[in-house]
């Protein structure tokens, strides 16, 4: 049978297609840009998006400033813009390919384009960007300060000028190893490498060492050093000098959380619960325990995101992630999967079928009354109090052979029949073995 085979590829597109009328409303999109934009078909993207311009660009002048591009050139090429997902209202960033058709005489007809979604990639970049700043800055103060040791590794000579750390320190190490300095915090094994290069005779590079400092803020000194020999051959200490890279280790740490948390709430994201979820499962093959699995989702998010604003969105979002966290152990996770779902993971439950679904009806109840309690979305300006419902889909994992997705499809489930028995509610699903 013959089918259009250019719609074909419309819909097959790995990246987001469209069609747009100039006055910026949405005509058609394939199916992966009604994805990108977190609906599930085409109808109901189409129905739900009145304004490009005011509701996907986080900056509405960028709607303005493509058309512009378009109406001097006929086509747009690489342009980055940062944008909602339209029904979560999650920020991104997207790259678009778009070009003008015409008609006989010249007239615009409509825009067709691509979409992209680019935010790794633009988070990679300026995570780059500041990682060669620093590095440069880090440069230019690489020779933050110059020690010398003699021959039993004590400091004879430490110049550091007025950088760095404390000009007081210098006076306090001289005699000393740094095994005899207190503010180094090494374990046993780092201080067994350290002595080790040492006792080869080595040249080292920026051999790390954690200080405590000041307020018990933990710094990060870099120290180079090569060794120190006589006219006659004969070992006589070691020379090098010192760099603080407290501000890059800091940066790391901070890029690595930001790699597995929400930025908006700090909880985990699903990249983050994903690996706890597979790593509670392999736990139940060596300890028999259950575990148990909660998937939440807030009612009616959407209108109020509508009524008042995205502002008061977040600050609920923020809210429900705080209360949830009140409701756990330290060992469980909470998570943020994106929008208004939310996942708990509660390890080592009761292997007795009994005594688990007791635990896990506690548990579940707790998390619905914590939620019960009115919301005030104000701020410092004023109070906005709001009634939050939501539905609470619980499983219970006994199959440690099964894995992570399955799981969450079961608790996606669970919830979705809350949901369908009148929201507000909770379904567990304690019978599947899976």
């Amino acid at each position: 049978m013959y089918t259009d085979s250019f719609q074909t590829l419309f819909e097959r597109l790995p990246i987001g297609a469209y069609r747009s009328s100039s006055a910026g409303h949405q005509l058609r999109a394939n199916a992966a840009l009604v994805k990108l934009n977190g609906y599930q078909t085409e109808a109901e993207m189409l129905a739900a998006i009145h304004d490009i311009g005011t509701e996907w660009y986080c900056d509405p002048q960028r709607r303005e400033q493509f058309t512009r591009l378009l109406s001097e050139h006929g086509q747009v090429v690489d342009f980055v813009s940062e944008v909602y997902r339209h029904k979560t209202r999650e920020r991104i960033w997207v790259r678009e390919h778009a070009h003008q058709v015409c008609d006989a005489q010249g007239r615009v007809c409509y825009f067709e384009g691509t979409v992209q979604e680019i935010t790794d990639e633009y988070q990679r970049q300026r995570d780059l960007h500041a990682s060669e700043s620093r590095f440069r800055a880090m440069t230019e103060l690489s020779s933050d300060w110059y020690w010398e040791l003699d021959a039993m590794g004590r400091f004879v000579r430490l110049d550091i000028g007025s950088r760095g750390i404390n000009p007081g320190a210098s006076e306090e190490v001289l005699g000393k190893s740094r095994q005899q300095l207190p503010q180094i915090d090494l374990s046993a094994s780092q201080w067994a490498t350290y002595q080790a290069i040492l006792d080869r005779r080595e040249t080292f590079y920026d051999f790390e060492m954690a200080i405590q400092g000041d307020n018990n803020r933990l710094l990060w000194h870099a120290i180079s050093g090569a060794p120190i020999f006589d006219s006659a051959g004969v070992f006589v200490g070691y020379r090098g000098i010192g760099r603080d890279v407290t501000r890059r280790r800091e940066s790391e740490e901070l890029i690595r959380h930001m790699a597995f948390h929400d930025v908006l709430t700090g909880l985990a994201n699903r990249r983050l619960f994903m690996d706890r979820l597979q790593q509670a499962l392999n736990s139940m093959a060596r300890t028999g325990s259950y575990a148990v699995l909660m998937f939440l989702d807030l009612d009616s998010f959407k209108s109020l995101n509508d009524r008042q604003g995205h502002a008061a969105g977040d600050s609920l979002l923020q809210q429900v992630a705080q209360r949830l966290t009140g409701c756990v152990r330290s060992v469980d996770t909470v998570a943020r999967l994106g929008g208004d779902e939310f996942t708990i993971l509660m390890e080592n439950v009761d292997a007795d079928d009994q005594r688990a679904m007791r635990h896990t009806r506690t548990a579940a109840d707790k998390v619905m009354q914590a939620l019960a309690n009115d919301f005030d979305l104000g701020g410092e300006a004023a109070t906005l109090r709001y009634a939050c419902s939501a539905s609470l889909g619980v499983v219970i994992l006994r199959n440690p052979l099964a894995s992570a997705d399955a799981c969450m499809k079961r608790a996606d489930a669970a919830m979705y029949q809350a949901k369908g028995n009148g929201r507000g509610g909770i379904c567990i699903d304690a019978d599947a073995r899976g």
